[in-house]
């Protein structure tokens, strides 16, 4: 029994940075350790307000899926859980007992899925979060008993820790989406390329630049400029600011046009080094794309967030950017050019400043600092 034990503690560190191994956990827990025909792992996030299952076995997917979208308040179960000391494992439920005194729940959960008896233990159970087993046998099934309940007490540190991994890792990930979801919305193009040069993140408007331009492109899964000249140039920097000492600001911005024949204008390209926070080791670095032939990026809803402008009012703004005079701006929306005009004396105000130059102005020094 020892053995198994241990070699399932493993199986629950697994599942700490691995989320998809929860079913399998509950699953050993339940087959192997315990002998419980079903089982699952209850989490409510008491800062989100939700409930769910983060690993289960031997329960229907509808079931599973009804918890998550609202059958979770009528757990008779969690809620008696909530009251139990945690990492102390009990016997809570006895279908018979409870058939009286909660019919809806008997007649909801317990009765269509044979849950005679639930064994449960509190993992975690504060302000932040409530996170419980719990292990089901059938109504023809023999109770859980005291040494069943001393096993499941005997994981719960192994399991208070793992979880807490989980969560942490979960946190990362909800950060890391957040963190490209904004890199995806960036004004101008970006490109991550690590220690190595090559390229780990590019946003969707460097995507379209490189495409547009073609003065640079990726070459297995390297930057590479269209011009050998120019190639070597864009090695040798991306090289040099790589090794570059992160505090030496001097040599860490470096700036490059790259050039295609279909094309009149320079794609520019400016280099900065991340460096690394400890010690002279290599970073890595930035490339900012800008094309002078290319529309302006800037989502509308950026500038009504910054500025306080209508959408109509961001909408002339960039156009403006972009080239377009006030007749042009009048023609593409359908509107006079007094219109526009007044548009443009609102968009001032608010960004204070004076003229079309000095909106254009600012707003490109956005996109530079963004």
């Amino acid at each position: 029994m020892l053995e198994s034990l241990l070699s399932f503690v493993g199986e629950i560190y697994e599942a700490s940075y691995n989320p998809g191994h929860w079913d399998k956990v509950v699953e050993t827990l339940c087959c192997e350790i315990l002998c419980a025909k079903s089982g699952a792992i209850f989490v409510e996030d008491r800062q989100a307000q939700t409930r769910s299952m983060i690993g289960a076995y031997g329960l229907p997917a509808a079931v599973k899926a009804s918890y998550r979208f609202g059958m979770a308040k009528y757990d008779h179960t969690f809620q008696l859980q909530s009251r139990m000391p945690v990492g102390q494992a009990s016997q809570i439920t006895d279908a018979e007992a409870v058939r009286n005194d909660h019919p809806f729940y008997y007649r909801l959960i317990l009765k269509p899925n044979d849950i005679g008896f639930i064994s449960a233990i509190n993992v975690y159970n504060d302000d932040e979060w409530h996170v419980g087993i719990g292990l089901h046998r059938s109504f023809n099934a023999t109770p859980f008993s005291d040494q069943d309940c001393r096993t499941l007490t005997l994981l719960y540190p192994h399991f208070n820790r793992a979880l807490r991994i989980h969560r942490e890792f979960h946190r990362l990930k909800t950060r890391q989406q957040s963190l490209h979801e904004a890199l995806s919305r960036f004004m101008i193009g970006l490109v991550i390329v690590d220690a190595s040069g090559k390229v780990t993140y590019l946003n969707p408007v460097a995507e379209t630049l490189m495409a547009q331009h073609g003065g640079l492109s990726l070459s297995n899964g390297m930057p590479k400029a269209y011009y050998a000249d120019e190639d070597h140039r864009l090695q040798t920097i991306i090289k040099r600011l790589l090794k570059s000492d992160r505090k030496d600001t001097q040599t860490r911005t470096e700036a490059l046009g790259v050039h295609h024949p279909d094309r009149e204008l320079n794609m520019n390209i400016m280099m900065a080094a991340l460096g690394h926070e400890e010690g002279p080791q290599p970073g890595s670095l930035a490339l900012y794309l800008s094309d002078p032939d290319s529309s302006l990026n800037l989502p509308a809803s950026a500038l009504q967030s910054l500025y306080d402008m209508t959408p109509k009012e961001a909408n002339v703004a960039i156009a403006l950017v972009n080239g377009q005079s006030p007749t042009q701006i009048s023609q593409l929306h359908g509107v006079s050019v007094d219109t526009v005009r007044s548009q443009l004396k609102s968009i001032y105000s608010k960004m204070g400043v004076k003229k079309q130059q000095d909106v254009i102005r600012v707003l490109l020094s956005t996109g530079a600092l963004a």
